[in-house]
């Protein structure tokens, strides 16, 4: 608990230190316009400057009120906790004389750590991979605004999970045979076009969602698979982008990462459009050919199938993840996303 309590500050602290530089930016904007007021332009330069003065200020009065009313949440998160662990902290005498009222704040605390572990605000954050690669801490986060689609879907809210060394990746798939968290992948096009399940549990994060972050850029596929027994692996491919719906979403895929644990099942289905049948599970909810039954792959299908590694009827869940190909923290910066470009 004293861990997390730290890891809250933390990140209190540094959203703090973004807010004093962008106050600083904003003062660094006004000197420039005090000093436009005392030289002598043309006019047609000084609207021009007046223009962008009024276009910057209000970007960074808008990032600003995002940090605050962020600050804001994490200092109720914060409060709520430690009052909580307070409430915890009670004295022998206490807890002999019933050990039964601890139940209660307990159970209340291990709740709100987990709605801390899960549910994250970065309202100054584009994505998983601008996340502090120092605390690395796996949950559903909402980055910049609300997002959302016809279904109420936000395409901001992400699960982030530090799967690997490096930036966070962005879950786009997660299911398994845990009663808890089972999930119908048997659905239509509209409902693997925008998105269904659960993020903290089992879920397809829609495939418009998925197009508009990997359409602009180069991202890599990661995908792991874990058996009855427990028994991991993973493929990762050194490239990942899915063309858009009047193109029915097909898949483009790179080369296989050489040090993957599990064969190559996904090359096969390169080039192939999404596809989906709800009369028939093992042909829907992938990338397919007429010739379905044959495919390498379907994580969506009626039951797991990876090249039938480790033999397709003991697969027990799976997860696909994309990140950036060409980012690493270093190039993390306060500067890095500009609302120009969202």
């Amino acid at each position: 608990m004293d861990r997390k309590l730290t890891l809250i500050r933390r990140a209190q602290e540094e959203q703090q230190r973004k807010l004093i530089t962008m106050e600083f930016k904003l003062n660094y904007v006004l000197s420039k316009m005090i000093h436009l007021t005392h030289v002598k332009p043309n006019k047609e330069e000084l609207s021009l400057s007046l223009e962008q003065w009024q276009s910057n200020s209000n970007k960074l009065e808008q990032q600003i009120n995002k940090l605050q009313l962020s600050l804001e949440r994490r200092d109720e998160h914060d409060k709520k906790l430690e009052e909580l662990l307070a409430s915890s902290q009670l004295s022998p005498q206490l807890k002999v004389v019933s050990d039964a009222k601890l139940e209660m704040p307990m159970k209340q605390i291990s709740n709100e750590s987990k709605l801390l572990d899960h549910e994250y605000v970065q309202p100054a954050k584009a994505g998983c991979f601008e996340l502090d690669v120092e605390q690395r801490i796996d949950g559903v986060y909402k980055f910049l605004e609300p997002e959302l689609n016809e279904v109420q879907r936000d395409f901001n809210e992400r699960y982030c999970a530090f799967a690997t060394d490096g930036v966070a990746w962005t879950v786009i798939q997660r299911r398994s045979s845990n009663n808890n968290n089972w999930e119908n992948f048997n659905r239509g096009w509209d409902e693997y076009r925008t998105g269904f399940g659960n993020l903290s549990k089992d879920f397809w994060f829609g495939n418009e969602f998925i197009h508009k972050i990997a359409y602009r850029d180069d991202y890599i596929l990661r995908i792991e698979l874990e058996d009855h027994n427990g028994l991991n692996a993973w493929a990762e491919y050194g490239l990942f982008r899915l063309d858009s719906e009047s193109f029915n979403y097909q898949l483009v895929i790179g080369e296989l990462n050489e040090n993957s644990t599990t064969p190559d099942a996904l090359t096969y289905h390169n080039r192939m459009d999404f596809r989906v049948t709800v009369d028939d599970e093992a042909c829907a909810g992938w990338w397919l050919d007429d010739r379905c039954l044959e495919s390498k792959s379907n994580l969506n299908g009626q039951r797991i199938i990876w090249n039938n590694w480790h033999n397709e009827y003991s697969l027990n869940a799976s997860r696909m993840l994309i990140r950036p190909l060409n980012i690493s923290p270093a190039d993390i910066t306060d500067d890095s996303y500009d609302e120009d470009s969202s």
